[in-house]
C-alpha cells in the first residue's frame, strides 16, 4: 500500500515538473515579447499559438495562464496595431478555444478590454481592433451564455457596449446591437439590472445613415426594453414610432417585428398596450405588402393570445357570435374578436393622440397617422365615441398630402359602414346590434359642424360617411342632410375646394337615393331631397371657381335625372321652386351677387321647365332690366335671353299661354329699355335690347305669342314710337335692329289682322330715310324692310288720298336703285323687290296717266 501512495506522489510530481517545464518554455518564448522590434513581437504571438495548439492537460493550461498572462495581455495594449491585432486573436485563441469555462481566465480578460474599449476616452485608435475587441466580447457572451461564469461581468459588459454602440465606425455599431441582444439572452436573469443603462446610447442609432444599424438598433430596443421598467418603454416608445416614417422598408418592418414581440411577450404589457398597439396597427396599412403581410401575421397571434388570456370574458360572445355579420363590407376582411376587443379597450387612450398627429407640420407623421386612423376605426366598430376622431378628421382632410385625404375618406367610409349583427341569446331569442357608427351617432356630431365650419374638411368626411352607410340606415337622413347642404351659406360657396367637396357629398346622396320610393311622384319629391340637390347642383354650376369648370358642369342635371328617376326632368320640377326662392330684391343684385349668377345659369339650362316658370322669371326679369339696376348684370341677361328667345320652340313648348309673360316682358322690359338715354353703357343696352326683342317676337309655327288683336295692339302702339326713333340712334346696330323689329311687328300685325295704313304711313317713311344711311347693312336692311312692308298693304292705300306718298316711294327707289355701293345693288335689291318696285312704278304711271 505504502508502495502504491508513493508511486501516485510521483507521478503527480511528474505531472507538476512538466507543467513547471511547459510554463518555463512559454515564458522563454513570452521573453520575445520585450523585443523593440514589432515583427519579433507579433512573431512570439504565432509561436505562442503554434506551442499552445498540441494537447494539453487543463492544469498545465491553468498553470501557463497563471504564469504567462502578464505578458500576452500586455500585448493588448502593443504600441503596433499590428500586434495588438494578433493578440486579439491569441486571447480569443486561448479564451475561446482552448480554455474550459471558468471566470478565472475572464477576471484578467475584461478589465483589458474594458480599458481598451470601455472608457470615455478613446483608448484604442484602430476600428479594426475595436471591431476585433467587441467581437471577442460577443464570442465570450456567446459561450458562456446562461452560465453562472459570466454573471460577475455584466457590469464590465455594460460598459463596454454603452461606449462601443456610440463607436463612430458603422460595423462597430452593428455588432454593439447584436451583441447586446446576445447579453440579454445569455443573462436573461440579471440583465435586467443594467438594461436601463444602455437604452438611450442604443436610441442614438436610430438616426444613422444607414438603415441595417438602424434596423439592429431597433431589435436591440426591444430587447432592452423587455428587461426594463415601465420607463424604459415609455422612453422607447416615441423614438419607435418616429421610425414608422423611415424610408426604409426593412426599418419599418423591424420595428412592426418588435412591437409584436412586446404584444406578446412584455411582463406588463396590459398596462401599455395603448402605447404599443400604433405601432403595429400602422404596419397593417404599410405600402409594402411584405410588412402588411408580417404585420398581419404578427396581430392575429397577438389577438389570439388576447382572446385566449381572456377567455372568461369572450365566454358568452363566442358561443354566440357569428364571425363575419350579413352584409358586412365584402372589400375589408373583419378583424379577429381579440384583435377587435383589444383596440376597443384602448381606442379611447389612442384616439386622443391620432388627433393631435393629424396635425403635424410633418409629412410623413400625418400620412402614418391617417393609415393607422384606417385600422383603428375597423377594430374600433360602434365601442367607441367617434367626438373624439371627427375633429381632426376634418382638418386632416383638407391636407394638401393626397395620400393624407384618401385614408381620412376611407376611415370615413369605415365609420359610415352600419350593419346588424344578430347575437343569439337563448332566453331573449335573437338580440339585434349595429356594428359600425349608426346615422343617428355621427349625424348629431357632424351636422352641427357644417353648418357652422366655413372650410371643406367636414363635407370631405361627410361624403365618406354617406358613402359608406348602407340604402337601408342612410336613407332615413337623405332628406336632412340634402336640406343642411342646400343652405344659402353652404351652396353658395365660390371656394375651389369647398365646392369639390360639396360636389363628393351630391353624388354621394345622389347614389343612396332610391329610385324606387313611392315619393318620386312629382307631386311629392319637392317635399324631400330632390329639390334641395337640384338647388345644391345648380347653385354650383352658378358659381363654380374657374378651376373646377370641368368638373362642375350641365352634365350634373342629367345625373340628378337618372338619380331621382322621373319621367320629368329636374328643371320641369323644380325650377319654378327655385326662381321663387331668389326672388328677393332682383333690383339690388350685381353681375357677382349669388342669386344674380344663379338666376342667368337656371335661365339658361332650364330648357323645358320654362313654360312652368314664366309668371316669376317676368317678375325678375321687370327688376334685373330695370334702367336702375347693375349695368352689366342687364347687358349679360339680355344676351341671355337673346339667345333663349332665338329657341322658342324648346322654351314655350309645354307653355299654354305664352300672352301675359310676352305682355309683362314688352311692357316691363323692352319698352324702358328702349328709351334714350345718354351714354356708352346706355347706347349698348339699347343695342342689346333692341336684338333681344327680335328674337322675342319672332313668329314660332306652333306658338302663339300674342292670344289676339286686342293683346297685341296696345304693345304695338307703345314699341312703334321708341323703334322709330331708334331709326336715328348712334349704333348702327340698333338702327339694323330696329328696322328688323318693325318687319316683324308688321308680319305679327297682318296674322292678327291689326295691320293699318297709319301704321304703314308712320313706319316707312322713316325706314326710306335709312336708305341714305352711311352703313351698308342697315341699308341693306331697309331695303329687305320696305319689301316686306309694301306686300299687302292695305286696300286704303291704294287710293288717290295717298298719290303723295307713292311719289315719294317712287322719287326715293328710283334714286337708290343706282347707289354707289355695288354689293347693296347686287344684294339688296333682289329681283322680287325690283318686280314689287315696278308693280308700284306701273300703279304710279297709270294714276298719272
Amino acid at each position: 500500500m505504502s508502495e502504491l501512495i508513493a508511486n501516485v506522489f510521483s507521478l503527480m510530481d511528474n505531472s507538476r515538473a512538466n507543467s513547471m517545464d511547459k510554463a518555463s518554455q512559454v515564458k522563454q518564448i513570452c521573453a520575445s515579447l520585450q523585443s523593440n522590434d514589432k515583427f519579433i513581437r507579433r512573431k512570439c504571438f504565432l509561436d505562442l499559438k503554434k506551442f499552445l495548439n498540441s494537447p494539453l492537460a487543463e492544469q498545465e493550461l491553468r498553470d501557463i495562464f497563471t504564469q504567462t498572462h502578464v505578458y500576452f495581455l500586455n500585448g493588448l495594449r502593443d504600441p503596433s496595431e499590428a500586434v495588438r491585432e494578433e493578440a486579439v486573436q491569441f486571447v480569443a485563441f486561448l479564451i475561446l478555444d482552448k480554455y474550459p469555462l471558468s471566470d478565472f481566465y475572464l477576471t484578467y480578460v475584461f478589465p483589458i478590454l474594458v480599458e481598451r474599449i470601455g472608457s470615455p476616452e478613446l483608448v484604442e485608435e484602430s476600428e479594426e481592433i475595436r471591431l476585433s475587441m467587441l467581437a471577442l466580447l460577443n464570442k465570450i457572451i456567446f459561450k458562456y451564455s446562461n452560465c453562472e461564469e459570466l454573471r460577475p461581468f455584466l457590469n464590465d459588459c455594460v460598459s463596454i457596449l454603452a461606449e462601443t454602440i456610440k463607436d463612430k465606425y458603422p460595423s462597430i455599431k452593428d455588432l454593439s446591437c447584436r451583441t447586446i441582444i446576445s447579453l440579454s439572452k445569455a443573462l436573461p436573469k440579471d440583465f435586467h439590472m443594467q438594461a436601463q443603462t444602455l437604452l438611450k446610447p442604443v436610441l442614438s442609432c436610430f438616426s444613422h445613415q444607414r438603415f441595417k444599424i438602424r434596423v439592429e438598433a431597433i431589435h436591440a430596443v426591444g430587447e432592452i426594453v423587455m428587461h426594463c421598467t415601465g420607463d424604459g418603454l415609455n422612453e422607447a416608445v416615441i423614438p419607435m414610432a418616429q421610425k414608422l416614417f423611415d424610408q426604409v422598408p426593412a426599418v419599418r418592418q423591424a420595428v412592426a417585428e418588435v412591437a409584436g414581440y412586446w404584444l406578446l411577450n412584455h411582463r406588463d404589457r396590459y398596462s401599455y398596450f395603448q402605447k404599443m398597439l400604433p405601432l403595429l396597427l400602422t404596419g397593417l396599412c404599410d405600402e409594402v405588402e411584405a410588412t402588411r403581410i408580417q404585420a398581419h401575421a404578427l396581430w392575429q397571434k397577438v389577438g389570439q393570445q388576447f382572446q385566449q388570456e381572456s377567455e372568461k370574458d369572450f365566454k358568452d360572445i363566442l358561443d354566440f357570435l357569428t364571425d363575419t355579420p350579413c352584409g358586412y363590407p365584402t372589400h375589408l376582411q373583419r378583424p379577429s374578436l381579440g384583435c377587435r376587443v383589444l383596440v376597443q379597450r384602448n381606442i379611447d387612450k389612442i384616439a386622443g393622440a391620432v388627433s393631435n398627429e393629424l396635425l403635424s407640420w410633418q409629412e410623413d407623421v400625418r400620412v402614418r397617422c391617417s393609415q393607422l386612423l384606417c385600422s383603428l376605426v375597423l377594430h374600433g366598430e360602434n365601442k367607441y365615441n367617434p367626438q373624439s376622431l371627427l375633429p381632426a378628421m376634418y382638418s386632416a382632410a383638407t391636407d394638401d398630402d393626397k395620400r393624407v385625404v384618401e385614408n381620412i375618406v376611407e376611415a370615413s367610409k369605415i365609420i359610415g359602414y352600419v350593419f346588424v349583427q344578430s347575437l343569439f341569446n337563448p332566453n331573449a331569442a335573437y338580440v339585434l346590434f349595429s356594428v359600425f357608427v349608426t346615422y343617428e351617432t355621427w349625424s348629431k356630431l357632424i351636422i352641427p359642424v357644417i353648418e357652422n365650419e366655413c372650410h371643406f374638411g367636414p363635407l370631405k368626411v361627410l361624403a365618406g360617411l354617406i358613402t359608406g352607410a348602407p340604402k337601408s340606415e342612410i336613407s332615413k337622413g337623405l332628406e336632412t342632410l340634402s336640406q343642411v347642404l342646400s343652405e344659402d351659406q353652404i351652396c353658395c360657396s365660390r371656394k375651389k375646394h369647398f365646392q369639390l367637396a360639396l360636389l363628393e357629398c351630391v353624388r354621394a346622396l345622389m347614389s343612396k337615393y332610391d329610385i324606387q320610393r313611392t315619393d318620386t311622384d312629382e307631386e311629392t319629391l319637392e317635399a324631400n331631397m330632390g329639390y334641395s340637390l337640384f338647388k345644391i347642383v345648380t347653385s354650383l354650376i352658378a358659381l363654380a371657381h374657374p378651376d373646377n369648370l370641368n368638373i362642375i358642369n350641365s352634365q350634373l342635371y342629367s345625373e340628378l335625372h337618372a338619380a331621382l328617376g322621373t319621367s320629368k326632368t329636374p328643371q320641369e320640377l323644380f325650377a319654378n321652386q327655385l326662381f321663387m326662392h331668389i326672388n328677393c330684391a332682383p333690383k339690388l343684385w350685381t353681375l357677382a351677387s349669388d342669386n344674380a349668377c344663379i338666376f342667368l345659369t337656371l335661365l339658361r339650362y332650364c330648357g323645358s321647365g320654362f313654360s312652368a316658370s314664366m309668371e316669376v322669371i317676368g317678375d325678375i326679369l321687370i327688376e334685373v332690366l330695370d334702367t336702375d339696376s347693375d349695368a352689366e348684370l342687364r347687358l349679360k341677361t339680355f344676351y341671355l335671353l337673346a339667345d333663349l328667345f332665338s329657341q322658342k320652340e324648346a322654351l314655350f313648348s309645354q307653355a299654354e299661354n305664352v300672352n301675359p309673360f310676352m305682355e309683362k316682358l314688352v311692357l316691363g322690359v323692352f319698352v324702358p329699355s328702349l328709351i334714350w338715354h345718354a351714354g356708352a353703357i346706355a347706347q349698348s343696352i339699347r343695342t342689346i335690347a333692341v336684338t333681344c326683342l327680335s328674337y322675342a317676337i319672332a313668329p314660332v309655327k306652333g306658338i302663339n305669342l300674342f292670344n289676339s288683336s286686342a293683346d297685341l295692339k296696345p304693345l304695338v302702339e307703345k314699341l312703334i314710337p321708341l323703334l322709330l326713333s331708334l331709326l336715328e340712334d348712334a349704333s348702327q346696330e340698333s338702327r339694323k335692329k330696329s328696322i328688323e323689329c318693325l318687319t316683324l311687328i308688321k308680319k305679327n300685325c297682318v296674322e292678327k289682322d291689326i295691320w293699318s295704313n297709319d301704321d304703314l304711313i308712320s313706319i316707312y317713311p322713316e325706314v326710306l330715310k335709312r336708305l341714305d344711311d352711311p352703313n351698308r347693312a342697315v341699308r341693306i336692311a331697309a331695303l329687305i324692310c320696305l319689301e316686306k312692308l309694301f306686300v299687302n298693304v292695305p286696300e286704303e292705300f291704294r287710293n288717290d288720298t295717298y298719290k303723295a306718298h307713292r311719289e315719294l316711294i317712287l322719287a326715293t327707289a328710283t334714286i337708290h336703285f343706282q347707289d354707289h355701293d355695288e354689293d347693296v345693288r347686287i344684294n339688296a335689291f333682289s329681283r322680287k323687290l325690283i318686280t314689287r318696285r315696278s308693280k308700284i312704278l306701273v300703279q304710279t304711271y297709270q294714276f298719272h296717266t
